[in-house]
């Protein structure tokens, strides 16, 4: 009766787990200068509108860039990163939609003809902190 009662007193406490992760991003062009974007999106649907992604722009200094976040809730959050190299805000592409900047995806993760899928593109935070990495290409 005990063990239930314990149980049922830290479910909720569980539900809110949060976690933290940090990105190690490395450049393959690092004396581009401009910026580099990132962003965790802890939904299919949040990767898929980029609504409700958790988002960080930070200088492309060096071959390394790391991103925190941090308090992030329990489970699984793609990763997008892009080397925004004019530092325009956005991913330039040419005229059938292919990047011009170097990008990335959690995982090392490539699409076919498009992005990878949520799950490929997906790390799980949980209560311990996770480090990935990114490699732009």
């Amino acid at each position: 009766m005990r063990l239930i009662l314990l149980a049922l007193l830290a479910a909720p406490l569980l539900s809110r787990a949060q976690g933290s992760l940090s990105i190690d991003i490395f450049l393959s062009n690092p004396d581009a200068g401009g910026k580099v974007l990132v962003a965790v999106c802890p939904s299919k649907e949040a990767y898929d509108e980029e609504k409700g992604c958790l988002t960080k722009s930070l200088d492309a200094t060096g071959p390394k860039v790391r991103a925190f976040f941090l308090s992030l809730p329990a489970g699984p959050h793609a990763v997008k990163v892009f080397h925004d190299v004019n530092a325009n805000g956005k991913l330039d592409t040419n005229k059938i939609g292919i990047p011009n900047e170097p990008y990335g995806f959690g995982n090392d993760a490539r699409g076919r003809f498009g992005p990878p899928s949520f799950e490929e593109a997906s790390v799980t935070v949980g209560h311990v902190p996770v480090v990935t990495a990114v490699k732009l290409k």
